[in-house]
């Protein structure tokens, strides 16, 4: 899809890795790579598959030019680029999470008018639904991933007609209510300490009394922010290119030691965090082999 070259002649050669999975007809993929230039003439868009790549840089930085646009695209931001956009550009060091969607999916929109930015609303809402879709893909089962693929082109399609604006820079039916703002906004703040009712509370502009309602049918506010820790633990443990220390997962997810995380994580998944990291580990070589397979046969027939 690329032609991957060093920045300068005395630069080190680049390297990187990848993983993906595929999803129906979609395929999630994280990369990280090291700094380098990518290019992409056209000779490369005829050969290659007609999609929509819609990326997350959780790291590192993005400079070029996409389709004879300029484009700068760091930590947080968002990028829509189509398969058939001619590309120079230099990586610096990215870690990125994308979703590639075939256009035939996204048939109707006015691409023509959009950027291959998106403003800060969406570029919020977007981001976290990214990073919610490959948080859970290591456990997500096979016959589960048609209704995943639909329900993200369905939240792209909203995301990128006219006519709903208003409900995205509202928030009213893409958060799906407060339920889904506050589970938003503890997502994005679970490395900190300080995740509390008020705390929530006041990012949601709401009373304390309002909150509690909400969690009522959860166990609790605080319940309910221990279960979602737990499970960024579980998730991470089983993607294959994380490669943190348990201990150092208990420092990021605000846990107040090892021993904690451990003891409630054997609680709520009845086997200790490291067993829970073989197992996933195990299951994906048994896996692998089909897996690349699918996602090269995806690449081949889209």
């Amino acid at each position: 899809m690329y032609e991957v070259s060093p920045t300068t002649r005395a630069a080190p050669l680049p390297f990187g890795s990848n993983i993906a999975y595929p999803i129906d007809d979609l395929v999630c993929h994280r990369t990280r790579l090291s700094t380098q230039r990518l290019q992409r003439d056209s000779r490369r868009v005829d050969a290659g598959p007609d999609h929509y790549m819609v990326q997350i840089y959780r790291s590192g930085r993005f400079q070029g030019t996409v389709g004879g646009k300029s484009l700068s695209a760091s930590r947080g931001t968002v990028t829509l680029i189509g398969r058939r956009h001619l590309l120079d550009g230099i990586l610096d060091r990215a870690d990125g999470i994308g979703i590639a969607v075939p256009c035939a999916r996204l048939h109707g929109l006015p691409f023509e008018e959009h950027d291959l930015l998106f403003d800060a609303a969406r570029n919020r809402l977007l981001a976290a639904r990214i990073l919610d879709i490959y948080r859970r893909l290591p456990t997500t089962r096979a016959d589960k991933a048609p209704a995943l693929a639909d329900e993200f082109v369905s939240f792209l399609r909203r995301l990128l007609e006219p006519s709903q604006a208003s409900d995205v820079l509202e928030g009213c039916e893409l958060h799906g209510g407060l339920s889904a703002l506050a589970g938003t906004i503890v997502q994005e703040n679970l490395s900190r300490p300080d995740l509390s009712p008020e705390f929530i509370a006041g990012q949601m502009q709401v009373s304390r009394a309002t909150l509690y309602r909400l969690f009522e049918p959860e166990g609790g506010v605080m319940h309910f922010v221990q279960g979602e820790r737990l499970k960024a633990v579980r998730d991470a443990l089983a993607d294959p290119m994380e490669t943190r220390t348990l201990g150092r997962l208990a420092e990021v997810f605000a846990f107040s030691s090892l021993s904690q995380l451990s003891r409630s994580f054997r609680n709520r998944y009845g086997v200790p965090p490291q067993a829970w990291r073989t197992e996933r580990r195990v299951a994906q070589r048994i896996d692998g082999q089909g897996t690349l397979q699918n996602v090269w046969a995806w690449l081949r027939e889209t």
